[in-house]
């Protein structure tokens, strides 16, 4: 009875593992693509990058299932066969990150929860000597193929697909990016970059000229100087915090950091993302324009990673640039609007959505 026990635990702990790693990919595949983007990057594997976005949805939909499988013993055999291949291709992968190609946050988990390649590594090799005791467990065990467990995984399969599709096609059904709705914006920016600019202080190494005592000051302090002469200095680096925004930077035409400015305005303002100028077709013109009877033309701006003069001629909006890779962890649709209101994201939505 406790072997039993024991056993289901163990065989739903890897099968929550993978539902969650689906899930967490699959509610938001474009984010999982750059993930997929940079392991394909460090290993020289560029060729495949345009199908990135195609393996991020394949990679969730197989994760997701494989764990539903798993938790509901469906097709027991076949998913502990393909989870064990998988767990050794994942071993493989992260054990190169963690050695000779470092890669940084592995992405295992998407945004929801970061992991470093090490990390990685010791849990998917935990997870392979579960997997290999529910597999000498099973030995000899009857776990006949039944063909209504097939119709289930294929409904699996399915709803794995329509999560993702639904996800590209509006929105990620959860945001785990630092620009999700609900952050002040505003404040979270002018904290970084009050931070950044204190990110170093000036030391003084001092002598008191009557005691001979030696201290140090900071050289911002006031009225430390009476009494002591310098006899050193130097820079000491303070401690920085996790800097969810430390790329966000808009740049106006001269190619002037105009992030605060833009942030600073009051009501409610639309920031009309639109990832290069080929993803403008009739669809998103059409978006555009409903987007822009709704707001006067100055609560209007556009961010692009593109030609921002050519939109601006094109749009009669006023255009600025954002650097590509932060413009998509703002909005995942190549064409989306992001609503502030006082400089808190309100809203964000797909041009299907405007």
């Amino acid at each position: 009875m406790l072997r039993s026990v024991v056993v289901n635990l163990l065989r739903w702990l890897v099968g929550g593992v993978f539902i969650f790693s689906g899930i967490v990919k699959a509610v938001d595949p474009v984010g999982t693509s750059v993930f997929v983007e940079k392991y394909l990057a460090t290993y020289s594997m560029e060729s495949l990058l345009p199908v990135a976005l195609g393996l991020a949805v394949a990679l969730a939909v197989v994760e997701l299932t494989l764990g539903v499988m798993l938790v509901l013993r469906l097709c027991y055999t076949y998913a502990l066969r393909l989870t064990t291949i998988l767990l050794i291709l994942f071993s493989i992968v992260t054990l190169l990150s963690a050695t000779v190609l470092p890669i940084g946050d592995c992405g295992c988990f998407g945004d929801a929860v970061k992991l470093s390649p090490v990390a990685t590594f010791l849990k998917n090799v935990v997870l392979l000597m579960v997997v290999s005791a529910l597999i000498r467990e099973k030995r000899g065990a009857n776990d006949d193929f039944k063909s209504k467990h097939l119709i289930y995984v294929v409904a699996i399969i399915v709803g794995s697909l329509l999560i993702n599709v639904y996800s590209l096609r509006h929105q990620p059904l959860i945001d785990f990016m630092p620009y999700k709705v609900g952050v002040n914006l505003r404040d979270a920016v002018a904290h970084e970059r009050e931070l950044m600019s204190a990110s170093e202080r000036n030391i003084l190494v001092c002598k008191n000229s009557a005691t001979g005592e030696i201290r140090e000051f900071d050289a911002e302090d006031d009225g430390w100087y009476d009494g002591w002469d310098i006899v050193d200095s130097r820079v000491e680096s303070l401690p920085q915090e996790d800097m969810s925004f430390a790329d966000f930077m808009i740049f106006d035409n001269c190619g002037n950091d105009i992030s605060l400015e833009l942030l600073e305005r009051e009501g409610i303002v639309a920031w009309l993302c639109v990832r290069d100028m080929a993803s403008l077709g009739e669809k998103q013109l059409s978006a555009i324009e409903r987007l822009s009877s709704s707001l006067s033309a100055d609560r209007v701006v556009i961010l692009t990673a593109d030609d921002a003069n050519k939109l601006e001629e094109m749009l009669h909006l006023k255009s600025y640039v954002v650097d590509a890779m932060t413009l998509r962890s703002m909005m995942r649709s190549k064409v989306g609007v992001i609503y502030l209101d006082d400089g808190v994201i309100c809203d964000k939505r797909s041009y299907r959505d405007i």
